[in-house]
Formats: C-alpha cells, sequence, structure tokens
C-alpha cells in the first residue's frame, strides 16, 4: 500500500504494505484494520511503513493464513521504537491475541489519514525489491492492494504450518458436511434460530466488533481479542463463513453496451470448493443494483435470477435505458436466505441516439393565407439537435406530405394558402445520429369570408306537434341558426336551433297549423345572409272516440235503434264518417259505415243481449272505439218441450220422469216446469213444478195407465204442453207385519214369532227379523227366511231386547212391523277377569275388576290360594293375602257369589313372593376437600345389582337425595369450607327399599388460597434484581402472606432455596453471582387466625432471569463503541423435562377420568335393564 500523494514504497520479501497517516484529519478516532489474505504460506511478520507515535499488530487466522495488519496510536510509556519488521531488525513488537480469528468480517474500502503523513515515513534499511505479482480475482478483498511472491523454498517450519492448515481445512469440511446432512443448507428457508437453538447445547461467546467513523471515513474497525471457543458447532459462525465465500463475487463485466440496452456478464463466486463441495453452483440467485445518479447514489434492484442450470457465468440484457447516461451497477450473490455483500460498482455510458419524436406543432396565428406554428423542443439523446423539419399535405387532405420548413428555429410561418382550407402538418428533429420519428398530425384551418345566402330550409317530415327541418350544408359553412315565427303568438322570429347540424326537429307545436321558418349560415368569420322564409304546417291530429251510443225508442224482440254523438274532440279537422261495430257474442262486426249518427238494428234474436260501440273517421285518422252500450232485446214464451221419459221401471205405487229443456227459451231462461198426470177416468192433476228435470210421481194404484205430460216457463209465460207419455203402474210391497211375540224359555234364549200380513198383489217370499241389543246401539239382522218364528240362544241374564221383523216379496221389502221389548230373568254371575297382583315378600295385593251380576247385586267373593281354605271378602274387588312365605309361588283364582248363586272360577294365575330388601351399608370419607367430600359405602363388590340411595340434609333439616345407582362412590361438590354436613344411605333391590342407616357427619375442610402469577423482574444487576408479583385479596378473616423461592439453574440444583415469606408482593434478592441464570416462582400463604395451620398454595410459573456480566477490561483501546446481539433465551433441559412431564400427567389424568365414566355409565344402564 501507499499513501496518497507520496511516492514511497519499499520492496519487502514478500508481502509489503505502506501505511500513512493524513495530517488533514480533524482527530484520530481508533484503529484502523486492513485486511490481508495470503495464501503462500506460514504467517510470517511483514515489514510495514509505521508513521512516528504508532504501532502496528499483525493477526493469523485459524488456518495459519495471515489476515489482518492493524495500525493503532502508541499507548503512554511504551518505548518509542517504531515497528520494524525486516530481518535486520531483531525488536519486533507484537502484542499478545487469543487463538486464531475464526473468521475475518467485511470491511468497506475507505482509508484513514492522519495529521503526521507530511513526515516521510520510516524506511527499513536492507530491504530488496521484489517481483510484484497481481492479486488473483479469488483473494482481491475489498479493494486492498496485497501482493504475492514466490519466495524461497519453505522451511521446516514452514512445512509444520502447512500440515496444520491442512488439518484445519479438513476439520472445517468435515463440520460442513455434517451441517449438510442436517438439512442447514438445502434448498428452501433456512432453519429457524429456535432449531438452532435446540441443537446447540451452550452458545460460545464471542469478541465484539467495535466500529468508529470520522467525518468522511467509514473505514471499519473490530476489536482484536476472541474468546476461545467450547464444544459444539456454532452455527451463526457457519453462515457468516458462507456469507463470505459469497461475497468473492467478481464483479460483473459489461459488454455491447448501445443507446437503450446493455449486455451483462455474471461469475458465480469463487469460493473455496475443497471445503464447500456439496454447493451448486446453479443454486445460487444472482440481483443487479443499478443507479443512474452517481456512485454513491440510490441503487435500486433492476433483475433478480433465480436459481438454475447456469453453470459459471450468466448473460443479463438490460433494456429500456437511458441514451447517453452513465449507470453504476453492482451485483450480489445469494444462496438461500444467506446474502453475500453486492461487488463494487462498475460503471458504463449508454450511447447515443437520434432524438426522440417532438410533440405536435401548435398553431400560433392564422390569416386568409397563412398559418404561423410553434413547436417546443425534445430530447436530445446525447447529441445536439441540428435542424427540425416540417411537413405539410399541400391543403388535399391525401396523406401526402412535402416538406416545407427546415432549420433550428422553434416557430414558422407558412403563406400562399388559400381560404378556408383545411391544411395538416407533422414535425421531426435531426441530430448527428440520425431523425427521429414524426410527431402527431396537427390539422388547422385557414380563415375566410362569412357565407353566402343559403336556401330556404326544407320539410323532412311533419307530425302533428312538430317538423324536422333539414337543410344542405356548404365548404364554407360552419354552423347554422334557425329561425322559427308562429303568427298566434305575435313575438315574431325567434331562435329555435343554433349548431352544425344538418336537421332539427321543432317539437311543442300546435296541431294543424302553419309556422314561417328562415335559415343563415355561419362560419369563423362571421353569419351570412338568412334565407327566404318559408311556410310548413303540421299533420292534425286523429279525433277523439265518439260519445258513448244509446238506444232510442222501444226495444223489440227482434230490432232496436241506436243513436251517437260526435267526439268532443275532432283532432283539428271535420269528421267525415262513422262506423259502427255489434257483438252478439261472437265478436263484433260491422252493421254501419257512413256519416248519419243513428242506425236501426234488424233480424235479432229474442232475448238476447248485444254490445254496440262506434268510431269516426276525419282526415286526421281514425278515432279509438267509444265505450260499449249494451241491449237486450224483449223475451217471448218458450218452445214446446219433447215428451217426459221413464226412468227406470215404474213402481206399485210411483215412477220416476225425466225431461230436458226445449230448443227454444224466448230469449229468456226457463225459470221453472210443470208436470201433469191424466186418469184413466179422463181426470188430470198437477204433480209437479220446480226447475228440476225430473220428479217422482206417488200415490199410484198398482196396475192402472197413466198419462203425463210437460211444459217450460219463463218470465213471458208458459210454453205448450208436450206430448203425453203413457205408464202402467207396477206391484206393491206387502204390508208391515203385526208386532211379533216374545217367550223367554230361559235367561240365556227366547222364541220370537209373528203372522202373514198383506202381500199387496205378489206372494211373500221371506221375513227379516232385526234386533237391538242396546239402546245407544242400531238395529242388526238376526234371522233371514221363510219362516214365521225363530228362537235366539246366547242372551245375557237380566237384560233387555227389542226385535221387529219385515214381509219381502218380488215388489221388494215391505215396512217393519212395530217393534217389541223383552227383559231376560237373572242369573248367577259371570266369571272374574283382569286379575292384577303385586308381590312383596310376605303379602299379595290383588285387585280384579268387577264381573257382570247378571241381574242380581254381587255380594262376596271366594279366593282360592292353593292348598288353603277359601277366603271370603265382601263385595270390594280388591284384597290383600298376608302371611306368606318369601320367594314362595302361590296359584289363585277367584268367583263372584250373588243371591241367585255362585258364579265360575276365573283363570288361575301363578304369583311369587319376593325376597327381603337388603340392609343399609356403612358410611365412610375418603377425600376431604375446601368444596367437595368423597364418600364410600359397601365392600366395593355389587353381584346382586343393588341399587343405593345417599341422602344429604338441607338447611330445614329435611334430606334430599343426591344420588342414586349401583356405584360404592360418590364425590359431593359445591360444597362451602369447614362446614359439618350430614348424610344418609339405604339399599335397594327387586324386593323393595331397604331401611335407613344412621346419620353420618362429615367436615370440609379450608380452601387454600389461588395460584400467582409468574413474578417479574427488574432492576437487574450483577449481584441483584429486583422481583415483584401480583397480590390476592385475603380469604375472609385469614390474611395472606407470600412465599418466594428462587434455583440457580447454572449450578443445576435440583430443589429451590427460600428468600422471603411475608405480606409484601416485591422483594429485592441480593447476594447474586454474576452472569447466572435463575429461577424463581412464588407462592400464597393463607394464615388461618384459628391457629388451625397455614395452608400453601400452588406455586406460580418459574421465571428466568440472568445476571449481568462484569464489564470486560478495556487494552491497547481508547473508544470502543460495543454493540451487542441480544439472542431470545431459550428453554434448558430441565425445564423442558418438566414441561414434557407435566403433559404426560395431564393425559394420564383425563384418560383415567374418561375411563371412570365410561364404567360408571354401564354400570347405571346394567341396574337399570
Amino acid at each position: 500500500m501507499k499513501c496518497p500523494g507520496e511516492q514511497y514504497q519499499m520492496p519487502v520479501p514478500k508481502t509489503m504494505c505502506s501505511i500513512c497517516v493524513d495530517e488533514d484529519c480533524g482527530g484520530y478516532y481508533g484503529p484502523a484494520t486492513v485486511r490481508m489474505v495470503s495464501n503462500n504460506g506460514p504467517p510470517l511478520p511483514m515489514p510495514m511503513q509505521v508513521p512516528p507515535g504508532h504501532m502496528v499488530q499483525q493477526i493469523v487466522d485459524e488456518h495459519g493464513i495471515l489476515t489482518h495488519v492493524i495500525l493503532s496510536p502508541q499507548p503512554p510509556g511504551m518505548p518509542g521504537s517504531p515497528m520494524t519488521g525486516g530481518p535486520n531488525n531483531g525488536a519486533q513488537y507484537y502484542p499478545p491475541y487469543g487463538p486464531p480469528y475464526p473468521s475475518p468480517p467485511q470491511y468497506s474500502t475507505h482509508h484513514h489519514p492522519h495529521p503526521g503523513a507530511g513526515t516521510p515515513p520510516h524506511m527499513h534499511p536492507g530491504v530488496h525489491h521484489a517481483h510484484i505479482h497481481p492479486p488473483p480475482p479469488s483473494h482481491n478483498c475489498n479493494n486492498h492492494a496485497s501482493a504475492h511472491s514466490a519466495g524461497p523454498s519453505s522451511s521446516p517450519a514452514s512445512h509444520h504450518l502447512d500440515e496444520r492448515t491442512v488439518r484445519q481445512r479438513d476439520k472445517m469440511k468435515a463440520k460442513y458436511d455434517r451441517r449438510v446432512q442436517d438439512g442447514y443448507y438445502q434448498s428452501g428457508p433456512a432453519p429457524s434460530r429456535r432449531t438452532k437453538s435446540k441443537r446447540t447445547s451452550a452458545r460460545n461467546e464471542r469478541n465484539k466488533e467495535i466500529t468508529a467513523s470520522n467525518k468522511g471515513v467509514s473505514q471499519t474497525m473490530a476489536t482484536l481479542s476472541t474468546s476461545p471457543t467450547q464444544n459444539g458447532d456454532d452455527i451463526e459462525e457457519e453462515r457468516r463463513e458462507l456469507q463470505q465465500q459469497l461475497t468473492s463475487m467478481p464483479a460483473p463485466k459489461i459488454s455491447d453496451v448501445e443507446a437503450r440496452s446493455a449486455l451483462i456478464q455474471l461469475d458465480s463466486p469463487d469460493y473455496d470448493q475443497s471445503v464447500y463441495d456439496l454447493i451448486n453452483p446453479a443454486d445460487f440467485c444472482y440481483e443487479l443494483l443499478l443507479s443512474e445518479k452517481g456512485r454513491d447514489g440510490k441503487y435500486k434492484p433492476v433483475y433478480t435470477k433465480y436459481p438454475g442450470k447456469l453453470g459459471d457465468a450468466t448473460e443479463i440484457t438490460l433494456k429500456d435505458l437511458k441514451p447517453a447516461t452513465e449507470y453504476f451497477l453492482k451485483a450480489s450473490t445469494l444462496l438461500d436466505d444467506i446474502r453475500g455483500s453486492p461487488t463494487d460498482p462498475v460503471s458504463f455510458k449508454t450511447l447515443c441516439c437520434e432524438p426522440d419524436p417532438p410533440q405536435s406543432p401548435r398553431l400560433s396565428q392564422k390569416t386568409k393565407t397563412s398559418i404561423t406554428l410553434k413547436w417546443n423542443s425534445t430530447a436530445e439523446n446525447g447529441a445536439r439537435i441540428q435542424t427540425y423539419t416540417l411537413e405539410c399535405d399541400q391543403g388535399q387532405g391525401e396523406g401526402h406530405f412535402v416538406e416545407v420548413y427546415e432549420g433550428l428555429s422553434r416557430q414558422f410561418r407558412l403563406s400562399k394558402l388559400q381560404a378556408s382550407t383545411r391544411y395538416l402538418f407533422r414535425l421531426a428533429a435531426v441530430n448527428s445520429m440520425g431523425k427521429s420519428g414524426y410527431s402527431e398530425t396537427s390539422s388547422f384551418y385557414t380563415s375566410g369570408s362569412v357565407p353566402s345566402q343559403p336556401d330556404p330550409p326544407m320539410l323532412s317530415e311533419a307530425f302533428v306537434n312538430a317538423l324536422t327541418i333539414s337543410w344542405i350544408k356548404r365548404p364554407n359553412d360552419d354552423d347554422f341558426t334557425l329561425h322559427m315565427e308562429d303568427e298566434c303568438t305575435g313575438h315574431g322570429f325567434i331562435t329555435v336551433y343554433n349548431g352544425p347540424n344538418l336537421s332539427h326537429i321543432v317539437k311543442t307545436l300546435r296541431r294543424n297549423s302553419e309556422y314561417r321558418f328562415k335559415l343563415a349560415a355561419r362560419n369563423e368569420e362571421g353569419q351570412g345572409k338568412w334565407s327566404d322564409v318559408v311556410c310548413y304546417k303540421t299533420l292534425p291530429d286523429r279525433p277523439g272516440p265518439p260519445v258513448k251510443p244509446q238506444s232510442k225508442g222501444k226495444v223489440y224482440a227482434q230490432s232496436f235503434r241506436v243513436t251517437w254523438d260526435p267526439p268532443k274532440d275532432d283532432g283539428g279537422s271535420e269528421v267525415t264518417s262513422y262506423t259502427v261495430e255489434m257483438d252478439d257474442g261472437g265478436g263484433y262486426d260491422i252493421v254501419y259505415n257512413g256519416p248519419d249518427r243513428e242506425y236501426v238494428c234488424e233480424r235479432l234474436t229474442p232475448g238476447h243481449s248485444y254490445r254496440v260501440r262506434a268510431k269516426c273517421r276525419s282526415a286526421g285518422g281514425v278515432s279509438d272505439y267509444s265505450e260499449c252500450c249494451t241491449v237486450t232485446t224483449q223475451a217471448v214464451a218458450p218452445g214446446q218441450c219433447q215428451p217426459p221419459k221413464l226412468q227406470g221401471k215404474p213402481k206399485a205405487s210411483s215412477l220416476h220422469l225425466r225431461w230436458n229443456y226445449p230448443e227454444k227459451d224466448g230469449g229468456a231462461q226457463v225459470t221453472d216446469f210443470t208436470a201433469q198426470m191424466s186418469f184413466p177416468d179422463n181426470t188430470s192433476r198437477e204433480v209437479y213444478r220446480g226447475r228440476d228435470l225430473d220428479c217422482i210421481v206417488a200415490g199410484l194404484s198398482p196396475g192402472r195407465p197413466y198419462l203425463f205430460q210437460v211444459r217450460a216457463h219463463n218470465k213471458a209465460g208458459a210454453g205448450p204442453w208436450s206430448d203425453p207419455l203413457e205408464v202402467v203402474s207396477g206391484a206393491g210391497v206387502p204390508d208391515a207385519p203385526k208386532a211379533p211375540v216374545v217367550t223367554c224359555k230361559s235367561p240365556h234364549s227366547a222364541i220370537i214369532s209373528w203372522e202373514e200380513p198383506v202381500n199387496n198383489g205378489a206372494t211373500i217370499s221371506e221375513y227379516k227379523l232385526e234386533w237391538l241389543q242396546r239402546a245407544d246401539f242400531d238395529y242388526i239382522q238376526l234371522y233371514l227366511g221363510s219362516s214365521q218364528s225363530y228362537e235366539v240362544r246366547g242372551l245375557i241374564p237380566a237384560s233387555q231386547y227389542s226385535f221387529r221383523v219385515q214381509a219381502i216379496n218380488s215388489a221388494g221389502s215391505g215396512p217393519f212391523s212395530s217393534p217389541v221389548t223383552c227383559v231376560t230373568p237373572s242369573s248367577s254371575p259371570a266369571p272374574v277377569v283382569s286379575i292384577r297382583y303385586s308381590a312383596a315378600a310376605t303379602t299379595i295385593a290383588l285387585t280384579w275388576k268387577e264381573p257382570n251380576c247378571n241381574g242380581s247385586e254381587i255380594i262376596a267373593y271366594n279366593i282360592d290360594v292353593g292348598e288353603k281354605n277359601l277366603t271370603v271378602v265382601s263385595s270390594i274387588t280388591e284384597h290383600t293375602l298376608e302371611g306368606l312365605s318369601p320367594e314362595t309361588t302361590y296359584k289363585i283364582r277367584i268367583q263372584a257369589v250373588n243371591d241367585i248363586g255362585v258364579g265360575a272360577f276365573s283363570a288361575p294365575i301363578k304369583v311369587t313372593t319376593r325376597a327381603l330388601p337388603p340392609n343399609p351399608p356403612r358410611l365412610e370419607c375418603i377425600s376431604t376437600l375446601p368444596n367437595s367430600l368423597k364418600l364410600r359405602w359397601g365392600d366395593g363388590r355389587n353381584q346382586d345389582m343393588v341399587k343405593y340411595t345417599l341422602e344429604m340434609e338441607k338447611e330445614d333439616g329435611s334430606f334430599v337425595a343426591i344420588h342414586t345407582g349401583p356405584a360404592h362412590t360418590h364425590k359431593v361438590n359445591k360444597l362451602s369450607e369447614l362446614t359439618s354436613y350430614e348424610f344418609r344411605i339405604f339399599a335397594s333391590n327387586d324386593a323393595g327399599d331397604g331401611p335407613y342407616s344412621d346419620t353420618f357427619t362429615f367436615t370440609t375442610t379450608k380452601a387454600p388460597p389461588p395460584a400467582l402469577k409468574a413474578p417479574r423482574v427488574s432492576e437487574t444487576g450483577l449481584s441483584h434484581c429486583v422481583l415483584e408479583w401480583t397480590g390476592i385479596k385475603p380469604i375472609g378473616s385469614d390474611c395472606i402472606h407470600y412465599l418466594l423461592q428462587i434455583q440457580a439453574l447454572a449450578a443445576k440444583e435440583v430443589e429451590y432455596k427460600e428468600v422471603y415469606r411475608g405480606p409484601n408482593t416485591s422483594y429485592r434478592l441480593t447476594n447474586l453471582s454474576p452472569r447466572t441464570e435463575y429461577q424463581a416462582r412464588v407462592c400464597a400463604v393463607r394464615q388461618s387466625t384459628s391457629r388451625s395451620g397455614d395452608i400453601t398454595g400452588a406455586f406460580s410459573p418459574g421465571t428466568v432471569f440472568n445476571t449481568l456480566s462484569p464489564a470486560p477490561q478495556r487494552t491497547l483501546i481508547t473508544k470502543t463503541v460495543e454493540t451487542k446481539i441480544s439472542e431470545p433465551k431459550q428453554l434448558t433441559d430441565q425445564q423442558w423435562a418438566m414441561i414434557i412431564l407435566f403433559g404426560f400427567v395431564l393425559f394420564a389424568v383425563l384418560v383415567a377420568f374418561i375411563a371412570q365414566q365410561i364404567i360408571s355409565y354401564t354400570s347405571h344402564t346394567s341396574s337399570r335393564q
């Protein structure tokens, strides 16, 4: 190295560096660290030029490579001899340094001047020049100059250091291979800090890099001391080493630079493939940063190349660049989430090119024969504009342009043009690189004269309330003004349109009215003369509908006269004709068309309704139809009906007649019909009058001829009789027999007999006998046959029955006779049915339904129980048999007794007595808590499926059941602390409920205080800190104290130590060890006022904290700034073990609770079954 402005250069055997300090610097701010990389041999002292009052330190890394040379002020008291590094100087100052530097950090490329730069540097005598070779690209670090020369053969010491270097490299390669196998360098996101902390048992402390800067100086400096590494791998260190390898990317190469593009060639980083042989260059990601505001300007990412099969180089073409612009380019390499430092900026400048297309020219001034144009300058793109070219189409409008101007002026006046003509213009710029593209085309008109008098406006189309006026446009016309005059208003001509259109619709005009119009043309020069005045008339409107037609005079059965009035609105023209339409139900038909306003409608149907409507016609068109007028003609009597028809066969005393409507109803609806019957003696009578189309004629004599006729009626009167129908009546049904005779033979049977009635002309073929068993039932058939008597059996004693009989012949069934009633005699009771029982151990309770007494009241019951005598009970229907043996089967039957005799026994039933109920078990309390008691009874076995009922005494002294089931334990919850409760229990089985047990009394305990939150740590120092926690309220009359315990995690203490007990919610810990990890916890203690003992609550979660480390001793460093990288504290192995143990215990408790619930549910279900 050499200082700027100085020509001092010292030959050295291997590598030489000269360091100077500029006197213009405002002051020295710290040591300057210059990284020197040498891979040619062992770390030998390097001769250096040192300014007066300074000293030099040289550092080698863990591979034995000389990496850093540090220049710093000489401390007070240090001998003033400068450092000499040549072989002729035996005294050299090397301060002690720690183990080899693990990984060289990155430094910026800046120089540190010193006020002593004016003094020539100290020269070492006897040092010869060596042949200097340029450093290879792979070892160029931050623009620091370094030289390597081929020295003499290695000495034995050099050979020993080479072997150590090989071993260090092998060790680093093995460590990298393990990281690759563990997945730390796989594609994708890097492992999280939490995962790395789990893999690392203890983190090594590293030396902190200390940086300082002065005005305009940004040289990076680092401390010299490094702490020894412990066993294990430091992943962060490896990431920095890998980042250092990515930083060795060569600067991008720029070629094929054009005006708007450039070709960029990138090379992959020259990393140490012997160590990182598993890295694939195809996994690299490249990023380009571009700045157009100078080397120190803001760089923006313009391109990112993602991993792919790119080989060792990548070519990228940057496009859309600005011509004649200097750019600065940087490149950086990324591997997963590891980013290397950008390369040094490389500058390039794009080429010049033709100008950008200019903007369209603007109109500045115009006359009838000239146009003056102006335009703005355009981008020159690196070459000065030489001329502007203006082209014009000469007013032809065919797209053929001719150059009319060429020069540097940005204004031009084009003359000798035609008036009122449209011209097109376009502009281009020319520089030394060529001609730009043309601007957008501009269109401008020259001035002219006012338009001449136009032709009168024309009528395009006339409407009722509007007129469409149109006109012709001439070349010199731009806008038009249309005036209209309405003579009725007296306002004269008024403007109705002003614009460039060639037609206009004048609206809101009166119908069938005349209007006057005139037109004037206008352009930029002014308005021309008015055209001649023309008159146009609107069309008439169609008339309104006529007034609703009305009938005139009397309406006859086949004709009527209709009249109507003209419409109220004739539409502005006279009505010329009327059209009348009539609807008879099949649609409207035209019946009249003419100028008259009345008409006679003939040949109509009587009693029919007709609808009449009218419309009118004029020059404006046809009107709408008027409202409808409804006229109904008069009705007449209906026509003759067809002869009636016989419906079915005639009967002896009646027949059924049916008829239809007449063919003509006379114009009115048929209201009713009349039927008359003529007897053989030529007399007749009316047998029906009504609206139905059939009737039944009764009161006939069997076998006689009759004549029947029918006629229809409407509101006009009765029509003629129909032709007669002759009918002969048939035979009749028999008369009703006399009441039958009933004779009871026994309580269960009777004989019914009857006499033959009158047969009415036909022999009686059979009789039907019906009976009624109950008053709320209907008669049902009992017998059907030709006999005149019948014996009925199966009657109920002391019951009432009714009988009736009917005779049947060929004509049908005659009427029933009068009913006859009889009562059967009484009898012994019926058998007992529906016996129910309820068995106990020594008793059987019987209930039964009272049987039918058969007419005599039941006075007693006989109960037969196996071998015992009959048990006689009164007329009650329930009885309890006592004195029976448990678990014994009995056969029971019952019979009823009345005054007539003894009834039959019931069907026997078998009843088995039950076993005796169980005795109550003894209660005991197996678990006592502040708000619950767990009770147990029995021996835990329940083979007989006994059900237990546990009761607890309430405040009013009564007991309430709190548990029923086959279980032998029960937990009573929601109790009060220090409270006595009384319980009792009884057992039940199929035999019934057993007796109650004695009353047992159990008392709950005191409740412990709740768990606290984790304590908070503040004011942490080397040997002290303050712990605070959230207090709780006192429980009842008891006060709350707190117990604080701590545990030193670094010493791997298993038990906590009590450090405080008292009522305060904070405590200051002292006498702690510096840089030691502690864990603190706190719990609440309930102190009883009744001297029953203190109750300690659960401890809070532990809070882990570290005491501060003592400040490091400063050596040889005048002013440093410490940068501490804070990392989150990770859980220790003991803490992870406690978390896993707690999770396992929670899971075991959950499984036990679910198993207990399943067993309880199964037992309860089986007991129900």
